[in-house]
């Protein structure tokens, strides 16, 4: 891995790699829900779920599928990468054995 061979330690090369992992995930999983609310809904999300004139019902409904979605979006993510390290590697990445 060039991380490695650039003198960067396992653990922060595995940091970077979960890290960068993690935030396309979630930016995927959003972009994802946001086109399923619009076909859904025939509108766009809310901007803001705590604003005040978004309703309470939308808000939640929104704030949990997001919330959910992201949180499951970036655990798959995560182990996916962390199976590409196993191959790359040859073992799992310290704390996910």
């Amino acid at each position: 891995m060039e991380l490695l061979d650039k003198g960067l330690d396992e653990h922060r090369a595995w940091n970077v790699v979960a890290v960068v992992t993690a935030g396309l995930a979630g930016l995927a999983v959003r972009q994802a829900l946001q086109t399923g609310w619009e076909l859904w809904r025939q509108e766009e999300p809310p901007t803001n779920p705590a604003a005040r004139s978004v309703d309470w019902a939308e808000a939640l409904t929104w704030s949990i599928a997001v919330g959910a979605a992201v949180g499951v979006g970036r655990m798959l993510a995560e182990r996916g990468a962390a199976a590409g390290w196993q191959k790359v590697r040859g073992r799992y990445p310290k704390g996910l054995e």
